[in-house]
């Protein structure tokens, strides 16, 4: 699962899919129904790669805890988000089992399984595994593709790149004068 693309903005619900990069904004799709919209560089947007909870000892990522409820949900939903706070954090128990009751708040638990919510509809959970399973045929392909050692070509490459490395790639900037009068569009 990656949550480097997942980002939560504030004012708006649900989360988003970092889609591509604008000038003066980013422009992402909702998990919840898709719509792209922009998101402007004043927008206070939080990424799910880098929020952690509170436990204990040192913090864990939210990636982490996520993949523990997946894994004590068996792949299925959760609880709803507007249960109670004490089955929250007794379900929150069972994924992280030594997580700071004192610091962490009712509404970020909530939160925390609303997300769950929408990454599992979204099919976040199964992309991890689908990526596990394709790297695979990737790495017999590499190595099928690399030369062998008696192959020229792959002797004679390494030549050819040394010599157009030697060769200086200094350019200097052309100055061209510019005419008064076709500045000022006379």
């Amino acid at each position: 699962m990656d949550l480097s693309k997942i980002i939560s903005v504030a004012g708006k619900p649900g989360l988003f899919r970092v889609v591509a990069q604008g000038r003066q904004s980013v422009i992402a799709e909702s998990l919840l129904d898709g719509r792209r919209i922009p998101v402007p560089s004043s927008a206070k947007v939080s990424s799910l790669d880098e929020i952690s909870m509170f436990t204990t000892g040192d913090d864990v990522p939210l990636k982490e805890v996520l993949e523990k409820l997946y894994a004590v949900e068996k792949g299925k939903e959760s609880l709803d988000p507007k249960e109670g706070e004490d089955k929250l954090f007794a379900k929150l128990g069972e994924a992280l089992p030594n997580h700071d009751r004192e610091r962490i708040y009712g509404s970020d638990v909530r939160k925390l399984f609303a997300w769950y919510q929408q990454l599992l509809k979204a099919g976040e959970f199964e992309k991890k595994e689908e990526k596990k399973a394709e790297e695979k045929p990737a790495e017999k392909t590499a190595k099928a593709k690399a030369p062998k050692e008696g192959d020229k070509k792959a002797k004679a490459e390494p030549t050819k790149k040394a010599a157009t490395a030697a060769k200086p790639t200094t350019s200097k900037a052309k100055t061209t004068a510019v005419r008064k009068s076709a500045q000022r569009g006379a």
